[in-house]
């Protein structure tokens, strides 16, 4: 759980930038991997990441404009990109305006459960998380560059 607002915005500016890197590196043909005809694909997966920082941020009372739960995903990867940018670029900044490190104590509902704030905002980060790593499997199964995450990765130069 965070409770300090910079604390947070480190890690999550991390996160960002990280999971950008692994959108960056998707094809609109890659888009369409997936390990099995019942399981999500390399794009729902890759939108799932992006809506949920929208999402997240509405549970913990914070509204943004741009991609949240729900929204209709993105035909290309290069609009994915645009549409993650976007979001976490609002996010930041209504984070970096709003948190204070009291509301990081605060609660608040994410559907039905109540939680410390700082609580929400660590689970949305390990959600993506959990997400980026289903990503870099289907990345390899269609032969695309894993970007270097928490240390190199056998493309990095």
């Amino acid at each position: 759980m965070f409770r300090t607002k910079q604390d947070f915005l480190t890690q999550y500016r991390q996160e960002a930038n990280t999971t950008i890197a692994c959108l960056k590196e998707l094809t609109d043909e890659s888009l369409d991997q997936a390990v099995s005809e019942i399981d999500r694909t390399l794009g729902e997966i890759a939108w799932h990441i992006v809506s949920s920082v929208g999402g997240f941020a509405d549970r913990a009372g914070i509204k943004v404009e741009g991609a949240t739960f729900g929204t209709p995903k993105p035909e290309s990867a290069s609009e994915m990109v645009e549409a993650a940018k976007q979001i976490y670029d609002n996010t930041l900044a209504a984070y970096e305006t709003e948190l204070t490190d009291e509301s990081l104590l605060e609660d608040a509902d994410f559907f039905g459960h109540n939680m410390p704030k700082g609580h929400l905002l660590f689970s949305m980060i390990t959600h993506q998380t959990h997400h980026r790593g289903q990503m870099t499997v289907l990345m390899r199964q269609a032969d695309l560059r894993v970007p270097p995450i928490y240390g190199p990765s056998r493309d990095s130069e």
